[in-house]
């Protein structure tokens, strides 16, 4: 890694520690964060991916850049797998109560279901 874009690194992790970040989700205004890097000939893009790769974890919306600590345990590489075979072994019954509970949550629940897949790579 460059010493340019470990230097900017650090420097969005000093001001994520500077608003409160891994306690709380901070977010950068997006446009900004990206002006920034490209006005140092750097990617925000690889910023991002090594900061995720050092357990730093991101979601990009339409206008900001929000970092959050990610507090599920590591996910067993035989996670997926896992849940296959018990979906594939569930009787009608179970599967239709499954999407019925789905179904029944409220929007903010389900976005949070959402939320989560994509955290833990299924989605």
């Amino acid at each position: 890694m460059s010493t340019e874009l470990e230097n900017f690194k650090e420097q969005v992790l000093k001001n994520l520690r500077n608003h409160g970040y891994p306690e709380k989700s901070i977010s950068f205004p997006l446009e900004k964060m990206y002006e920034v890097a490209d006005n140092k000939g750097l990617s925000f893009n690889k910023v991002l991916e090594i900061l995720k790769e050092e357990g730093h974890h991101s979601e990009l919306t339409v206008d900001k850049v929000v970092f959050y600590k990610f507090e599920d345990e590591v996910i067993d590489d035989n996670f997926m797998d896992q849940a296959q075979d018990m979906m594939a072994n569930m009787t009608p019954e179970q599967l239709e109560s499954i999407q019925e509970m789905i179904l029944g949550m409220s929007q903010e629940d389900k976005e949070n279901l959402l939320k989560k897949g994509k955290d833990m790579g299924i989605i």
